[in-house]
């Protein structure tokens, strides 16, 4: 063997390898030509690119035999295929070399003991000679071999790096010149068996996620049968159970709520500071400055910022009573007459604030009662979301009506109990209903303001046995009806 140097078949094997590139490219590049070049247009003229086809065939052919005869370049040396431990070879290849270990998860690699063997001998004759400083280490998925360059005692240096550069490329790996040394890095044993079976794990977990998911599909179906749907009540059939939605619901808000404050708190400062600035500024102003316009302009513009920010806190509050709910909250014998009076007087600041009226009509009449089994807290924020929601949709100087009682009459009364909430705004078509409860929809392409309460207030409905409806308001072209019916 001639060590440090490549030997003829070595050589043969590279040059095969470079003519085989250079023949491709060279393919490529006609072909590129004879797209771009126009046909002759006298056809008696022969095709010049016919006779560069019958060239580039046989030159293929002479590759094609070419590398048959080139299959290997590590010549007649024995040696076995299998695992190999490359820190265990170089020892046999350069016992005098002063080898640099470093710790981590092997130095394995799988290949060919020969090929890696001839490999080896010529990155090592590239060093500084005798004694020559080498390091290998295991780097992630590789393991690394560093050689410190010596000066080039071969006249066919640069065709050797070239040759260890196809060997390491024919494994996967990388040689590579940094600095003042040389650097070989092969795949480290079992990498590829590892990410086959993580890649498959990964796909057996989503396959089986979907086919619960499919399951549980196909068991609802199963179990709801040809079930009419209603295209403007809230939950549809296919949904998850009411208990797990509405929990998953109260945590949301709850954080959200948290988070929100954190943030709107400095704001609020910050307002308060710049309103006691401008009264503090005007106070000491000359008489004919007090009615500079751009002062009332200024003050005019944080109230109105104001405004918006109380708007805000008001749906915080919203959120942050949501968050306080109870799933497992016993239930009890209600009255949803006095829960509606309740939550009305609960929201007297914010209908005043909004400068619309509030008009609650008992059925049959003021004596009446209207019994639910429900759990208090949550019929409580029912009614809350279900009013804040006709408050915002309700215009300025307008009116929204509230009417509670039976679900029906006479005998029909033991059925449940319901409330009806009539706002002021926007009407809304009936085939946006079912997205607008869903949330699938922008409620301001209709002119109506957020969902949210409307959403929040399905869930509660669904959770306590009723159900959410959505349906025209009596109004003359304005308004929604939004229906909640409870079960005795």
């Amino acid at each position: 063997m001639s060590k440090g140097r490549l030997t003829r078949q070595e050589l043969g094997w590279l040059l095969t390898q470079e003519a085989a590139g250079a023949a491709e490219r060279l393919r490529k590049g006609v072909e590129t030509l004879k797209t771009n070049i126009p046909p002759p247009p006298d056809s008696s003229v022969p095709d010049p690119g016919q006779g560069v086809d019958v060239t580039l065939a046989a030159l293929d052919d002479a590759m094609r035999m070419l590398s048959n005869l080139h299959q290997k370049p590590t010549g007649n040396v024995r040696g076995r295929r299998g695992r190999i431990d490359l820190a265990s070879l170089l020892w046999e290849v350069a016992p005098e070399a002063r080898v640099s270990i470093e710790p981590g998860s092997g130095t394995e690699v799988f290949g060919d003991e020969a090929e890696l063997r001839r490999m080896m001998h010529v990155l090592l004759g590239h060093g500084s000679g005798s004694g020559s400083a080498v390091t290998i280490r295991r780097d992630g998925d590789f393991v690394r071999i560093s050689v410190v360059l010596g000066p080039d005692s071969s006249a066919t240096a640069e065709t050797e790096r070239a040759g260890l550069s196809r060997m390491a490329i024919r494994y996967g790996g990388l040689y590579e010149l940094e600095g003042g040394a040389e650097m070989l890095s092969l795949p480290a044993d079992g990498v590829d068996d590892r990410n086959e079976r993580e890649a498959l794990k990964k796909e057996l977990d989503e396959a089986r996620k979907q086919g619960e998911a499919y399951a549980r599909e196909l068991a609802q179906v199963v179990a709801h049968g040809d079930e009419p749907v209603s295209q403007s009540s809230y939950p549809p059939p296919l949904a998850t159970p009411a208990a797990e939605r509405l929990a998953t619901l109260v945590r949301i808000a709850g954080g959200s709520a948290a988070a929100l404050r954190g943030m709107l708190s400095p704001v609020g400062r910050e307002i308060n500071e710049l309103r006691a600035h401008n009264a503090h500024s005007g106070a000491h102003r000359s008489s004919p400055d007090l009615l500079d316009p751009r002062m009332t302009e200024g003050d005019d513009r944080l109230e109105g910022i104001r405004r918006r920010l109380l708007q805000v806190q008001d749906f915080v509050a919203e959120l942050a009573g949501i968050g306080e709910l109870d799933v497992e909250e016993g239930r009890s014998e209600l009255d949803l007459i006095e829960q509606t009076r309740a939550a009305l007087r609960l929201l007297e600041p914010r209908i005043a604030r909004a400068g619309v009226e509030a008009e609650l009509v008992v059925m049959p009449d003021d004596s009446a009662r209207a019994p639910v089994r429900a759990a208090a807290r949550s019929v409580g924020a029912l009614l809350r979301e279900l009013l804040a929601h006709a408050i915002t949709a309700t215009p300025r100087g307008k009116s929204f009506t509230i009417t509670v009682g039976p679900s029906g009459a006479g005998a029909d009364a033991a059925l449940g109990s319901r409330v009806i909430i009539d706002d002021g705004g926007t009407s809304l078509p009936a085939s946006a209903r079912r997205a607008l409860l869903a949330l699938e929809v922008e409620p301001g392409t209709y002119g109506r303001p957020s969902a949210i309460p409307l959403y929040i207030a399905a869930e509660i409905a669904a959770y306590q046995g009723g159900a959410l409806d959505l349906a025209d308001s009596p109004r003359e072209d304005t308004g929604l009806r939004v229906i909640v019916t409870f079960p005795r």
